[in-house]
């Protein structure tokens, strides 16, 4: 995967600051009618990726910020690409292959994928991104859409060197 590919995936414009979500279902509404809104997915998305969350959930316990990743079949997907919602304050999802441990997710990274192989791809780049000393911490205080962007595709990048 090239540089082209990382930077038509992440979009600055699909990244929100400070988002202020009540729980994991509010939180994957705003950020999945953020993708619709940008012709990302279908009006089924949403909910797919709500359902898909109970019994296969997406939270990790990374060591500094916990993260969720949600995603849903391609079915639901357009065009690929990953809305990111930095929350103003944790909102709790399911341990990934856990149904009984919980993370309070900091950070939101919703996939929109369209090829099922690439959501593998796409997982497992990010998860070896967030096991990196320092990353997360340094990503959820970035105050500003674009060099949150910037810092992604840049430190996304550098996993094909």
């Amino acid at each position: 995967m090239d540089n082209d590919a990382i930077r038509t995936f992440v979009n600055p414009d699909l990244i929100l600051i400070d988002l202020d979500s009540a729980d994991k279902v509010d939180g994957v509404r705003r950020l999945a009618a953020l993708l619709k809104a940008n012709g990302y997915v279908k009006d089924s998305y949403a909910d797919a990726v709500l359902e898909r969350e109970k019994s296969f959930p997406t939270g990790l316990p990374t060591e500094e910020i916990q993260v969720a990743l949600p995603h849903t079949d391609v079915v639901h997907c357009l065009k690929p690409g990953m809305a990111i919602g930095l929350l103003k304050n944790p909102v709790e999802f399911l341990e990934m292959a856990t149904l009984d441990r919980t993370v309070n997710a900091e950070i939101i990274f919703l996939l929109s994928i369209t090829v099922p192989s690439d959501q593998v791809v796409w997982l497992s780049r990010l998860v070896t991104l967030f096991q990196r000393p320092g990353f997360l911490r340094e990503f959820k205080s970035i105050p500003d859409p674009q060099a949150c962007y910037e810092l992604l595709c840049e430190e996304l990048g550098k996993e094909e060197e």
